[in-house]
């Protein structure tokens, strides 16, 4: 393995840790050892070792893991390349080159381009005839190549089998690939048409698969662009129209500028060179080269798509626990047909009483009696007038509330409705787990308690769904399942380590996602111990640390009272306090200060708040997820049912919706129609996009609905105007812009 040293250098060149500066290379240099040991520890890593990874983030953490898992398993390949560099002249700079990039490289590609001219011809290819039928060719074309001062008048005999073997050479070099790859990745435009199967059902008037395919594809079927300028989304959606067979995409780029460049790079003078180098690029490198630049935009893309998906799982898992003051919710998941699964929770999760309410058709009437019943029982539980009542987001949302508005209004008991998302509830009600604790109960039912629960406390049930049934991201069935998986599993493990949790209460499941825990650790493990710092944020092997700091500072542990000192200082004063104290205590325990300081700050926000999912600071106009008082906003009216209805209602303003998705371009906030609106980022006025929570009730304005479906969509009072949307006219304004640029 190659020094760490050595690895920060190359690795910080990485556009994750850009701007790359000496200081990140040196925090790289220090991390490297800590993941090589345990890849798993990234979470305490990034808690109790701030003064070795300082300045790098979470983010970047996570990026050297994946990068050190790269790089062992990459080696037998290493192996097989370093002994051919190392037996070349030790003296040339290019080799000494090849040989740091071969030792240091965490691409596949990279090592396979540096390894290709080593490796020996096919059996039975082009170039194994020509060795086999002209041995001496073979050793006058090595000459050629390895020379750049020739005998131009030489004649290379036949022709044609000296031209394709000189090209092999041209398209093994390393350099040659690098800058072919380098001019695709900033020039290389994407074309795509409808595939021949898709033209012929048009023709013949057949009807599309699925409307998702008409929809999806139809902007595609004449749709060029920089593949620079493409963006995540577009890319996605090409590469599964490509592999349904709807699409048929393909590479515009500039062949003879292509060709100079390999001329320049190469930097041969022999007449023979001209032939081979148009041989080497259109019998090998441009189909290898274009294919392997749209792999790595689609890799890009992927990459950021799962960034997004795990950005909006770890907001949902660190979503404070609910603060109610009933000690009983009620919790509704509507359904039409099997009725609404019914379920009486205590405060701590219990389950107090399953039922079931129909209420479609001529049930409607004895459903209201049902549920104004099932009300006046959490009442006289609750020992209060306000009952909280918790309903699932999914089909008859809107029905059940009114029921629940109306059956509550005859009660004259008022109610507080909380919607949560309910998405992942059935995949976990059919699961071992829910099976043992629910023996008798249908997975309909258990859904219900699941929905009711992750209100009360949203990590502790949300660790138990796969992450990915949870609706929290987009694309997931373009992307690998294996990435995915992993990257959710990560932070999944990421929001429990940031919390912690409590072994003598918490579940399995939660328990399991504790780093470097595995399931037999988690078996074993019974009860903790007596120790009060176990209820901080501080690591066991700094327990001695933190019991003199303090000490030192007057601080006892659950005690807000005792930082009062300490909070009348202004924040400058109280670093330069706790700098010199981490100071004393580096000197004491033989300890880096910035460990000492980190100690510190851990002990102060454990004893004002233990919580972590109660400290989060960010700012958001939309911070409840109550849809009870909705005075400003209204749902869709009843009689907007189509695409065509909703065009003739534009614009529509104040109307109730929920949020969806969250992803980096924007919002899709389902308002009770088929189509779900995008509210772009940049119809979002001064709230952050990434401060809107996945199920929040907001008021939208519908701004515009295209003939394909898609509906824009802005915040209400921030007064946007009715658009008009075209598919089409968009698309050729798009192409103009493009032939312009």
């Amino acid at each position: 393995m190659a020094s760490y040293q050595k690895l920060s250098r190359a690795w910080v060149k990485c556009k994750v840790f850009a701007p790359a500066s000496k200081e990140i290379q040196m925090a790289i240099e220090r991390t490297l050892p800590l993941l090589h040991d345990d890849p798993t520890a990234v979470p305490f890593i990034c808690r109790y070792r701030t003064d070795v990874i300082e300045p790098l983030t979470t983010k970047h953490v996570h990026h050297l893991s994946d990068c050190i898992q790269k790089y062992d398993s990459l080696s037998t390949l290493r192996n097989k390349i370093l002994p051919h560099l190392q037996s070349k002249d030790t003296d040339d700079m290019d080799n000494k080159e090849l040989i740091s990039r071969v030792e240091t490289s965490i691409s596949k590609t990279e090592l396979e381009d540096i390894y290709a001219p080593f490796k020996p011809p096919s059996k039975g290819s082009l170039e194994d005839r020509i060795r086999s039928e002209h041995p001496e060719l073979v050793r006058a074309i090595d000459d050629l190549w390895s020379k750049k001062d020739v005998n131009k008048n030489t004649k290379y005999t036949p022709r044609d089998a000296a031209i394709t073997l000189l090209a092999n050479r041209i398209a093994n070099d390393v350099d040659v690939i690098d800058a072919i790859m380098k001019h695709c990745e900033a020039h290389c435009k994407i074309s795509t048409k409808a595939a021949a199967k898709s033209k012929k059902r048009k023709l013949d008037g057949q009807k599309l698969n699925s409307k998702e395919t008409h929809d999806k594809y139809t902007m595609y079927h004449d749709f060029s662009n920089s593949l620079k300028y493409l963006r995540d989304h577009q890319v996605l959606a090409i590469r599964r129209g490509v592999d349904k067979k709807e699409l048929k995409m393909s590479f515009e780029i500039d062949n003879g500028r292509i060709e100079r460049i390999i001329g320049g790079v190469i930097s041969r003078s022999h007449p023979l060179y001209k032939d081979a180098i148009h041989d080497a690029f259109s019998r090998l490198l441009r189909k290898r080269c274009t294919l392997r630049v749209w792999k790595d935009r689609c890799a890009l893309a992927e990459s950021r798509a799962i960034e997004v998906f795990c950005e909006n799982l770890y907001k949902a898992m660190l979503e404070p626990p609910a603060t109610i003051s009933s000690t009983y919710i009620l919790v509704l998941d509507p359904g039409f047909q099997a009725g609404i699964k019914c379920a009486i929770l205590k405060s701590s999760g219990a389950v107090e009483r399953l039922e079931t309410i129909k209420y479609m058709g001529n049930s409607r009437t004895s459903g209201k009696r049902q549920l104004k019943k099932l009300l006046c029982d959490v009442n006289s539980l609750t020992g209060n007038n306000d009952v909280c009542v918790i309903l699932g987001n999914g089909h008859g949302t809107r029905e059940v509330r009114e029921l629940v508005l109306d059956s509550s209004k005859e009660a004259n008991m008022p109610v507080d409705i909380r919607l949560v998302n309910e998405a992942g509830a059935s995949v976990w009600s059919v699961t071992e787990n829910a099976m043992v604790e629910f023996p008798k109960e249908t997975a309909a039912s258990i859904a219900s308690v699941s929905i009711g629960r992750r209100f009360l406390n949203p990590l502790h049930e949300l660790v138990k769904i796969p992450p990915r049934s949870l609706g929290l991201g987009m694309y997931q069935h373009d992307l690998s399942m294996k990435d995915l998986d992993k990257k959710l599993s990560i932070t999944s493990t990421e929001a429990v380590a940031e919390v912690g949790v409590d072994i003598n209460i918490c579940s399995k499941e939660i328990l399991s996602k504790v780093p470097s825990l595995n399931s037999k650790l988690c078996t074993e493990i019974i009860e903790n111990g007596k120790e009060a710092l176990d209820n901080t944020l501080i690591h066991p092997e700094s327990y001695d640390i933190a019991r003199y700091l303090l000490k030192k500072l007057n601080w006892q542990l659950g005690n807000k009272d005792s930082l009062q000192l300490s909070g009348k200082k202004s924040e400058d004063e109280r670093e330069i306090i706790w700098r010199k104290l981490g100071k004393k205590a580096s000197k004491r325990f033989s300890t880096p200060e910035e460990r000492c300081y980190t100690i510190i700050e851990q002990l102060y926000y454990s004893i004002l708040n233990p919580d972590p999912r109660l400290r989060r600071t960010e700012s958001t106009a939309f911070n409840s997820n109550s849809i009870a008082n909705e005075k400003s906003y209204s749902k869709l009216p009843s009689h907007i049912t189509n695409i065509q209805e909703l065009q003739k209602a534009l614009p529509l303003r104040a109307i109730a919706g929920t949020v969806r998705n969250v992803v980096d371009f924007g919002v899709f906030i389902d308002f009770a129609f088929e189509h779900d609106g995008l509210l772009h980022r940049s119809k979002l006025g001064n709230v952050s996009l990434h401060s809107l929570l996945i199920g929040q009730e907001i008021g939208i304005d519908i701004l515009g609905v295209s003939s394909s479906g898609k509906i824009s969509l802005s915040l209400h009072g921030l007064d946007f105007p009715m658009e008009i949307l075209d598919d089409k006219s968009k698309t050729s304004r798009g192409k103009r812009k493009l032939s312009s640029r």
